[in-house]
């Protein structure tokens, strides 16, 4: 793999590898190693044909360590932006890094490149944001979280004697890319921040890799410790509890092989992590597959809520309603989740008790349109089957019903425009549905009849 690593860097499209010449040329300049590190050397490695990877992101480190300074990642993002002046520049001192994005290179799309400093890290306390400090590129890569995402190309001289990129493997990374193994760095990785399990289960599934058993076992041991139920009651603020651990939980939900991910998250007992009682069973799988069918048939453009989100919603409503709102909240879902959730209860009791008995369409109609399609879809995976049948048939033939007349219709009857109009529309209408009127002029007869000029 290290005689392929220049062949496979050329595979990169020509912006990218502009980009990282020219990042090279600055560091340089500055008497700066710059390594290209992460996911692209791994994915660069794993690449089985010349094919052009399309890269989303770059990750970059440079070595300040011996410099009089220690912001290298924001003077040379700084210098590239002077280049790139087309692209957003953020700089995050906290976090030695800073971070390049495109929101539409003519040629990349939307793309970003993160730059940092290489640095060392200490968690204060387990899922905190880490506190940093600069280090060298070893120490630095040190702190990835698996073998796989520790390996690093070095983009400035000196390189090898055939001039190429040099490839650095401290931990062997290599070996279990071959192997087709996931393997944690060190023993207190999971302790330290929880989202590597997640990512663990996700790196295994999308590339088919298998956790190997020393990392399974300390996840293992990390999640009966009980030490993320405890950190959350400590009231800190804990980042890899709640918005990173929903931005890893977006990410394994998005995989075309989902299932197989959320499988070994719950035999992994992973799912403690979002609460100590969640769980899925086979009920679930049957509702979730239920509510996604019922979201591609009435909502194909996806504009209601995207496909993991309702996956994620699902899981959080098995639990009981006095939870709900409050996992939702540690996972920062949102507004419309969080609402969603924390009245699921009530809202459900309200539906079932109308539409538990035959009922006419305009009676549905009543009960069910104050609703949106993602509420449904909750409240339709954990209802009976005549329940289930009257939210069908709103969904599927009553909806989208439209009375016979509108309110020009009702102007040359001689009503005056104003509130009256939404009852008198909605009287039409329930009388459509229920077929108790059936022309334009039988709907005329009956405004006139209820609502007398």
């Amino acid at each position: 793999m290290h005689s392929s690593i220049q062949t496979k860097l050329q595979t990169l499209p020509l912006p990218l590898q502009e980009l990282l010449s020219a990042a090279a040329v600055e560091a340089n300049d500055r008497n700066w190693p710059l390594y290209l590190v992460g996911g692209a050397v791994r994915d660069l490695l794993l690449q089985q044909t010349e094919q052009a990877i399309n890269f989303r992101e770059l990750d970059l480190v440079v070595d300040a360590n011996h410099s009089a300074s220690v912001q290298g990642a924001a003077e040379l993002g700084c210098a590239l932006h002077k280049l790139y002046s087309e692209a957003h520049l953020q700089v995050y001192g906290r976090f030695q890094t800073a971070t390049m994005i495109w929101r539409s290179h003519p040629q990349l799309g939307n793309f970003s490149v993160d730059i940092a400093t290489a640095r060392t890290e200490s968690y204060p306390y387990p899922a905190a944001d880490p506190d940093v400090v600069v280090g060298s590129i070893q120490q630095d890569l040190s702190r990835r979280d698996f073998t796989i995402n520790a390996l690093a190309v070095r983009l400035t001289p000196p390189r090898c004697l055939e001039n190429t990129p040099v490839l650095l493997d401290f931990f062997g990374g290599l070996t279990d890319l071959h192997h087709q193994h996931i393997r944690v760095l060190h023993p207190n990785s999971f302790v330290e921040d929880p989202t590597r399990i997640f990512r663990a289960v996700r790196f295994a599934t999308r590339f088919g890799f298998v956790i190997e058993p020393q990392t399974e076992g300390y996840i293992r041991d990390a999640i009966a410790s009980g030490i993320y139920q405890q950190t959350q009651t400590h009231h800190h603020p804990v980042p890899a509890l709640q918005s990173r651990l929903k931005k890893e939980l977006k990410a394994i939900l998005k995989l075309p092989n989902w299932e197989t991910a959320l499988v070994l998250l719950s035999e992994l007992d992973a799912l403690k992590c979002l609460h100590p009682q969640l769980k899925i069973d086979q009920a679930w799988w049957k509702q979730t597959q239920l509510a996604l069918s019922w979201l591609t048939l009435f909502d194909p453009s996806v504009k209601a809520i995207q496909p993991w989100q309702l996956i994620l919603e699902l899981l959080v409503a098995q639990l009981r309603s006095e939870d709900r709102a409050k996992v939702a909240e540690n996972l920062c879902l949102g507004e419309h989740s969080h609402q969603r959730l924390s009245t699921l209860a009530p809202m459900q009791a309200e539906i079932h008790s109308v539409l538990i008995y035959p009922r006419s369409p305009s009676q549905v109609v009543q009960c069910l349109r104050r609703y949106d399609l993602p509420t449904l879809l909750l409240v339709t995976a954990q209802s009976p089957l005549t329940v289930r049948q009257r939210i069908w048939q709103y969904l599927q033939e009553w909806k989208t019903v439209k009375p016979l007349l509108n309110g020009n219709d009702l102007i040359c009857l001689g009503y005056q425009p104003g509130r009256d109009f939404n009852a008198i529309l909605s009287k039409v209408l329930f009388a459509t549905l229920d077929g108790v009127v059936q022309t334009k002029g039988e709907a005329e007869r009956l405004v006139l009849d209820y609502f007398p000029l």
